[in-house]
């Protein structure tokens, strides 16, 4: 019975969001409102005031933390915008290459996870969309096809979210990422297919299946190979990287299209990413530049482990590559108060939103329903436990919009599960980092963001119902995944 009323909050979503077709603003701020009753009202959980105070200002704070990274990134995309530089990068692709499936494979596949790798938090829905848009694909499609593009997030944000996993677990780092990276091989292949299918097809996925295989397969391979050996925070970066040049070669070698004299406009248009690769990589791999900005301006609240390191925060370089576009461009005042108005009306809602579920999600953890939930769930199905751990990975990652923000709540709980039933902690692990990150795509609060960048708000019911089945997808093979790599566990021990 106690477990059916910690449902409910998540219950309230789904019936505002798929029944009542409400947007994910409002059904963020009730489904928080419905877990506050049940977590005070409830005799099972009877959470004073004080712990209610102490989970929304948590929630707040977390959100922050994004908010904080996504404003500057929506605003870059408005500076690029506006000094020509997406149409420049979308006049390269469709010069490249005239096969609307190349278009997407070379945005959606290859060049998305370098956006999302440095920036994070959905941040490629707000590059990808309007490009897709001003190469002539329908606005529907072009923000189904860019909530597709978030393949990489659990290594998004320089791999915040894996390594916050790492961090709580005590898993080495490296053997987190990679681990995702395997149980995520097929998933990869998964979501080609699915871009190609949105824009050609059936038959266009049998004429382009080697096309499809070579694709995915770079992005894996590059994930895999620096995520082990290299570096997981960057491992992102280097797999799109390799990703786009496996995919321009194929397309100079098939069609011989691309000039090489659009080179220097493309490296032009790219200067913003290049610039904020850069600073990324120095503060990142130079110790004592990283030592100094983690020490300097942060902002902390003990009473909630709250650390905001404002000048390590990818947010703080996202600012300062919209101050090189400004001054490189030269942007006026008039340019500057238009985008400026743009950003705050697409980050205001989103935000809001975000708060809601995030707030909803600490109020269920500080009550302890999640924890009732997971172990409910864990007494059931025993050592099929390793079927319920993507499901609650997926379950956070769907809710809060973020990898971090599911691998916050679950991934602690998950592997001490995990111990208790005899399973692989690493196992589990993987799959909580897995399914939290992919699924993330489908989150209401991204699904907002697509449709309010492609200018289909009205059609937001009809995406995130696409975007479900699309996710709903990834998590099944995760899970199949998941019950192989235990078998193989379980024989080779």
């Amino acid at each position: 019975m106690n477990a059916a009323f910690a449902i409910v909050p998540i219950i309230v979503i789904f019936v505002l969001l798929f029944v009542f077709k409400q947007s994910s603003t409002t059904a963020s701020l009730v489904s928080y409102l419905a877990a506050i009753i049940i977590a005070v009202g409830s005799p099972a959980f009877a959470m004073n005031l004080a712990t209610l105070i102490d989970a929304t200002v948590e929630g707040f704070l977390l959100t922050v933390i994004v908010a904080y990274v996504l404003l500057f990134g929506i605003w870059l995309f408005h500076l690029m915008n506006e000094a020509g530089l997406i149409k420049e990068i979308a006049d390269f692709i469709a010069n490249s290459t005239h096969d609307r499936t190349r278009q997407a494979l070379m945005l959606v596949i290859a060049f998305s996870p370098l956006v999302e790798s440095i920036s994070g938090f959905g941040i490629a829905v707000i590059v990808i969309a309007p490009i897709l848009i001003a190469l002539g694909f329908p606005k529907v499609q072009a923000a189904v096809l860019a909530l597709v593009s978030l393949t990489a997030v659990p290594w998004g944000a320089l791999s915040t979210g894996t390594v916050i996993g790492a961090n709580l677990t005590g898993i080495s780092v490296h053997s987190l990422g990679a681990g995702t990276a395997l149980l995520s091989i097929f998933v990869f292949f998964y979501f080609t297919v699915i871009t190609v299918l949105i824009v050609g097809g059936w038959k266009e996925v049998q004429r382009k299946w080697l096309e499809i295989i070579a694709v995915s397969a770079s992005l894996f391979a590059g994930i895999w190979f620096f995520s082990r050996y290299v570096s997981v925070e960057l491992a992102g970066v280097f797999a799109s990287l390799l990703t786009l040049s496996v995919e321009w070669l194929w397309i100079r070698a098939i069609e011989k299209k691309t000039k090489e004299n659009q080179t220097r406009r493309l490296l032009n248009a790219l200067s913003p990413y290049l610039l904020l690769t850069g600073l990324l990589f120095l503060s990142r791999l130079v110790p004592p530049v990283s030592g100094w900005l983690l020490s300097h301006v942060n902002l902390e609240f003990e009473k909630y482990s709250f650390q905001l390191p404002v000048l390590y925060s990818p947010g703080f370089f996202l600012f300062l590559t919209c101050l090189f576009v400004i001054g490189r461009f030269q942007l006026n005042i008039a340019t500057l108060k238009k985008t400026f108005i743009k950003t705050w009306k697409q980050w205001v809602p989103v935000n809001v939103s975000m708060f809601g579920f995030v707030a909803m999600a600490q109020v269920m953890m500080h009550s302890g329903m999640t924890q009732l939930l997971a172990e409910t769930g864990a007494d059931i199905l025993g050592s099929v436990f390793v079927v319920l751990s993507p499901l609650i990975g997926a379950m956070g990652g769907f809710l809060t919009g973020s990898n971090t923000g599911s691998n916050a709540m679950f991934m602690k709980l998950q592997v001490q599960t995990a111990e208790l039933l005899h399973l692989s902690p690493e196992l589990i692990a993987n799959s909580q980092n897995a399914s939290a990150g992919h699924i993330t795509m489908a989150s209401p609060s991204r699904v907002l963001l697509s449709v309010t960048i492609s200018q289909v708000r009205h059609e937001e019911s009809i995406v995130l119902k696409r975007l479900a089945l699309i996710a709903g997808g990834a998590l099944f093979i995760i899970i199949l995944q998941s019950i192989v790599s235990y078998f193989v566990t379980l024989f080779t021990i």
